[in-house]
This record gives structure tokens, C-alpha cells and sequence, in this order.
């Protein structure tokens, strides 16, 4: 540091003393920093001791901070996945065992008492897979979704229920990436795999009070709001749509526009809009820089012939909660007077809809039935999925003497079913020649041959057609499912159905019953089967009960299913706990480089700060001396 001389002339003592003083204290207070980041460590002690530097820190702490929240996160994420691998690679090596037991259980050298005692090993395994099922990681079910607090699987009905979620948790990994951490526990188990897909289209028909953000609009891209030109050949008008909220917004808005008699309406078949005026107009329709008069399925390619209308394209209103009952199908509605037959397992309800108006209480309906069935919107927004949350349980939907469950699409088994789907996949089997001998109540008899059958209802014809008149007819069940066969012979004898050349398709029609008098109902043969874990694991229990070597087999193959995708799961498992480990390790290069950066700027760089102390300390020395020796100077210093 400069000294500044203090012998200047024709100046007071009192500015040179005021000199002085300032000049000792400034190196005084520099000294004092010196000694301060000396002791601290730090250069940046607060704010003001450089606040172009302390802001550039205070942001880099910031983002230090941020990114040490990230690290923690893949740390936890990491972890949660780790011991799901672990999880995953216990239940692999359990379903090998099973498997292991299947294939030594099959084969005429295994006696009835050595697969009993095999079912024994297999219950064992199915209470282990239930415990895998609900493990934990650090209070949370690993396999039980953002419902993670509750037990996710649990024994009910005979069967296991899944009471998780599919939702996963996510969480931040950085700045834009977000990623699940956990695993969706009914992908892994085959927890929702029983499931009636609708197969009706459930479309409603459009009404005033249709929201426009239900609608799919005629280009499927939804109601893109905006404004239109209207024209009727003379006038022209532009009409603003941004502020609408229901259909019946729209309407009003042209009606509302004046244009020579031009007014809008909802269509005959409820799908769309319908735009008309009088005889003479040529009615045009344009978008104003948008695509709202396209998503309305109104917009012309010009202007139409005179008197013309415009009938708009269908909108595809999607089923919202609040979709009533009576709009369904076009407005067709559905058969709310009958109900539908549920059946799960050994238990049967009948659904009552008598009493529902809205989309929201049909689901009610099914949800509350106290079976382990629910139903939900599917993902189109057009149809009703029915899906049955506990495993090992075989479910079917059957008409109560309407058309409820047909008119909803959800009927598990109807004329239209292929046979192929029969028995779980097993399909008919039939032979070359007459399958089924059919013998009247008035004792007489005829023989149909199913060669050539695709669906039940080619089965139906194909016995009506062998029967020739005589006296049996052959439907679908009115209530519950399967074929019915009615005798009008009014004979004293019994109807039956006999096999004929070995043929399996008696047992696979579910024709192996008796007649009621002079009907005979055959069971329903189309249960809807699941493809999960605990239900594979149990069909292979009861096979080996059964001592039923077909049933071993094909639970067996039913688990190799089950192994294969446990094995898929894991390695995305894998590869995710790779992929995490990686951001982990590049964050933390990322955060070295950043404590680096904030290092050189926060903290105390020795060599230089020493050897400025140094510098300081001779300063305030020489300061001192000199100002000591000129303050005592006097006027007979500078005389003689």
C-alpha cells in the first residue's frame, strides 16, 4: 500500500493530523479483512464485501442446493428400485420352482398322493408370493403404487385383491426430467388382467349442455375455440366462439348473428351440428385464422347451392361421469329396466339400474356390488371396461331377461362369441362326423355334425337346421348365459344331448346337463379367465388336488407366461436403476465443478491473503512512523 507523505506545505496541523488518521485507519480495516479471511476461511464474509462476486455466489449456491435435492432424490430412487430388483428376483426364482414341480408332477409314474403332496409345496409358494406382493421399502409397499401406505394385495373372495393403484409415484431427477421410481404392481402380478372390455359403442348424443371439452371434434383434435365467418351469400358476419362452453353457446352465438334467416341446431341423429336458412341462401362457413368452424365439422369448401344446409360432421362426444344413461348410443339409450347377472367366483349379484340416470351411477352400481368388480370409463372416452381386481377368480357378465348387458357391450358370452375364445382359449373340439346326438321328450332323435362352426350362433343354426323342424329349437339364453334348447314335442321322455364319436364338444358347449322339464340351459363355457400370478399359482394347486395332468400342464404354461414377463419387468427395473445411477454420478461431476466454481470465489485464497497481511502490516508501520515523525514537526525544524 502507497504511503501517503504528510509534510505538505502551507497546510494546517489539523488537515494533516485528519490525513493521517485516515490513512491509518483504512489500512487498519483492511487489515482487520485480512485477518477476518485468514481466520474464517473466507473471503466473502457478507454481501458488501464484494457484491458483484457475492451475487454470482448466491446464485451458484442456489443451484448447488437444487442439484443436491436432485442427488438425493436418485439416491432414494435408486434405492426403492434396487430393492424392487431384489423383490422381482426372489419371485422369479419361485415361479421356476413351481414350474420345476409342474413338470415333475406330469407323467403316468406320479401317483394321486405325490401330487397332493406337491399341492402342499405349491401352497406354500402362493402364501410366499403373497408376502413378496406386499414387501416394503422404508414404510412403503413397494408394489402398491401412490397408494403406497396401503397393503396392496390382500386374500379375499378365495382369491387375492389388488387394492393398489396403477399410478406410480414420480419425482424430479434435474432440471427437466421427471421419472417413476416405482413399478406398476399390476403389470407385474397380472393383477387387473380379468377384464370385460365394452365392445358397444356408447357415443352419446350431443346436447345443449354438452361441454365443447368433451367433444373430439370432427378432425378427433378436440374444439379448438376461436371465431368463424358465416356468410348467406349477401351477408357476411364474423362470429366469435373463443367464449364458448357447451354446444348450446354455439347455437346461440349464430343464431344470435342476424345472418337472412340462417340459424344452427343440433342434428336429427344427435352426432353433430346442422346450419340452415331459408330457400334462397348460399350458406357459407369459413375459419378466421383458426380450425374452430373444422373441430365443428361445419366449415364448407365455398359457398353451397341456394337453399342447401350444412350438415356437420359427427363431434364424438366421450362419456364423462355425468353422460345420462338415456344419451347413450346416439340417444338410443339403454335397457335400464332389466339389469344384468354379475357373477365372480361363487358369488352372483344382480346389478340394478332401475334407478340410474347418469353414467356416474352405473359405475356406482358396479363398484358398490361387494363382488371385487369394478367399472370404469375406457381410455377412448366411447365404451365401458368391467375389471375384476381379485386373482384367481373367474368372472361373467349375463343378461337378466333384457338387453342391459348387450346394449352396454359388456356381455362376457353371446351368439357373436367365436368358439375359439371357449373354455378359457381351449375353444371346441369336434370330430369328423356327428359331434352330438340330441334325443326329443317323445323319444325320437337326430344327430348334428359342427363341422364348419365359427361362432355359437353358427352352433345354433347348425342344431336348428339338423333338427329340421322336429320339435327342439335352439337359442341364447334370455337370462344368464349359454345355449338353451326347448322340446315343443310334448313328449314324456327326457330331452338330453349325448356325445357322439368321442367328440368333446358335449362338455365344451356346457350341454352336459339335464332339462328342466322341456328346456335345457347349458352352462356358461366363456367365464372371463385372468392371467394372473396368484390365479396361475392356484389353478396349478388345484390341478395337482385334482391329480388332473391336463390342468398341470396347462397352468404350467400359464406360469412360464407369468416368469417371462416378472423377467421383462426386471430388467426395465435394471436398466433403470442403471440409468439413475448415471444422472447420480453426472450430477455430482456436475456439482464438484460447480463447489469448484463457488471455491474460488467464497473462500480464502492463502498465499495471496498472507502476503497481503504482510503488506498491510508494513504499511501501518511505515503510516505510523511517518505520521509519528511529521506531526512533531515545528517551524524551528525548518529554520537555521
Amino acid at each position: 500500500m502507497a504511503i501517503v507523505p504528510l509534510q505538505l506545505a502551507r497546510v494546517s496541523n489539523s488537515l494533516r493530523s485528519a490525513v493521517s488518521q485516515r490513512n491509518i485507519t483504512r489500512t487498519q480495516q483492511a487489515l482487520l479483512e485480512v485477518q477476518n479471511q485468514l481466520a474464517s476461511g473466507r473471503r466473502l464474509n457478507r454481501p458488501s464485501d464484494n457484491p458483484a462476486d457475492s451475487a454470482i455466489a448466491q446464485q451458484l449456491r442456489k443451484v448447488l442446493e437444487q442439484r443436491i435435492a436432485y442427488a438425493d432424490n436418485l439416491r432414494a430412487a435408486s434405492s426403492h428400485l434396487s430393492q424392487v430388483d431384489t423383490t422381482l428376483e426372489s419371485l422369479s426364482d419361485l415361479l421356476r420352482q413351481a414350474q420345476t414341480i409342474a413338470s415333475a408332477n406330469v407323467g403316468s409314474i406320479v401317483s394321486a398322493d405325490e401330487r397332493s403332496a406337491a399341492a402342499a409345496i405349491v401352497t406354500n409358494l402362493y402364501n410366499q408370493a403373497l408376502s413378496l406382493a406386499n414387501a416394503q421399502y422404508q414404510g412403503v409397499y413397494l408394489f402398491g403404487g401412490d397408494r403406497g401406505a396401503q397393503q396392496p394385495f390382500t386374500p379375499d373372495l378365495g382369491g387375492v385383491r389388488f387394492t393398489g393403484s396403477e399410478c406410480v409415484l414420480l419425482n424430479r431427477f434435474d432440471e427437466s426430467t421427471v421419472l417413476p421410481f416405482m413399478v406398476n404392481g399390476n403389470e407385474v402380478f397380472g393383477a387387473l388382467s380379468t377384464r370385460v372390455r365394452g365392445s358397444a359403442d356408447l357415443t352419446p348424443a350431443i346436447t345443449d349442455q354438452t361441454r365443447l371439452s368433451d367433444l373430439r371434434g370432427a378432425l378427433g383434435q378436440g374444439i379448438r375455440l376461436g371465431s368463424i365467418r358465416l356468410s348467406d351469400g349477401t351477408t357476411t358476419r364474423i362470429v366469435d366462439l373463443s367464449h364458448a362452453d357447451v354446444v348450446g353457446d354455439v347455437i346461440d352465438a349464430i343464431n344470435a348473428a342476424g345472418i337472412g334467416g340462417i340459424s344452427a341446431a343440433i342434428a336429427l341423429d344427435g352426432r353433430g351440428l346442422h346450419v340452415s336458412g331459408p330457400a334462397g341462401a348460399t350458406i357459407s362457413i369459413a375459419d378466421m385464422g383458426g380450425t374452430t368452424a373444422a373441430d365443428l365439422g361445419i366449415r364448407t369448401a365455398g359457398a353451397l347451392a341456394p337453399g342447401m344446409p350444412v350438415e356437420g360432421a359427427p363431434l364424438g362426444a366421450t362419456l364423462t361421469a355425468f353422460t345420462r344413461l338415456d344419451d347413450l348410443r346416439g340417444g338410443a339409450g339403454i335397457d335400464r329396466d332389466s339389469g344384468l347377472i354379475l357373477r365372480n367366483g361363487e358369488r352372483t349379484v344382480t346389478i340394478d339400474l332401475s334407478a340410474a340416470q347418469t353414467v356416474e351411477d352405473l359405475l356406482n352400481a358396479f363398484n358398490s356390488a361387494g363382488v371385487g368388480v369394478f367399472a370404469r370409463i375406457n381410455a377412448d372416452g366411447t365404451g365401458i371396461d368391467v375389471l375384476n381386481s381379485v386373482q384367481g377368480l373367474t368372472m361373467s357378465i349375463a343378461e337378466n331377461g333384457g338387453t342391459t348387458a348387450t346394449d352396454l357391450g359388456i356381455r362376457s358370452f353371446s351368439p357373436q362369441t367365436p368358439l375359439a375364445e371357449l373354455n378359457f382359449g381351449r375353444g371346441l373340439r369336434t370330430v369328423e362326423g356327428a359331434d352330438l346326438l340330441i334325443t326329443r321328450r317323445d323319444g325320437t332323435s337326430f344327430e348334428v355334425d359342427l363341422s364348419g362352426a365359427r361362432s355359437i350362433q353358427d352352433v345354433l343354426d347348425l342344431i336348428n337346421a339338423a333338427d329340421g323342424g322336429g320339435g327342439v329349437s335352439a337359442s341364447f339364453a334370455v337370462r344368464g348365459n349359454g345355449i338353451v334348447l326347448s322340446d315343443s314335442t310334448g313328449g314324456t321322455g327326457t330331452l338330453r344331448v349325448s356325445r357322439l364319436n368321442y367328440s368333446m364338444a358335449l362338455e365344451d358347449l356346457g350341454l352336459d346337463v339335464d332339462a328342466d322339464g322341456n328346456t335345457l340351459q347349458a352352462r356358461d363355457v366363456n367365464g372371463v379367465h385372468d392371467a394372473s400370478l396368484f390365479g396361475n399359482l392356484g389353478r396349478l394347486r388345484d390341478a395337482l388336488m385334482r391329480n388332473d395332468q391336463n390342468g398341470i400342464t396347462e397352468a404350467a404354461e400359464r406360469l412360464r407366461a407369468d416368469l417371462d414377463r416378472v423377467v421383462r419387468i426386471r430388467g426395465q427395473v435394471g436398466a433403470q436403476v442403471q440409468e439413475l445411477e448415471s444422472r447420480q454420478q453426472r450430477l455430482e461431476d456436475q456439482n464438484l465443478a460447480t463447489q469448484s466454481m463457488l471455491s474460488l470465489l467464497e473462500d480464502t485464497d492463502y498465499n495471496q491473503a498472507i502476503m497481503r497481511f504482510q503488506s498491510l502490516q508494513t504499511a501501518l508501520q511505515a503510516n505510523l512512523q511517518t505520521t509519528g515523525t511529521m506531526l512533531n514537526l515545528s517551524l524551528l525544524d525548518f529554520l537555521g
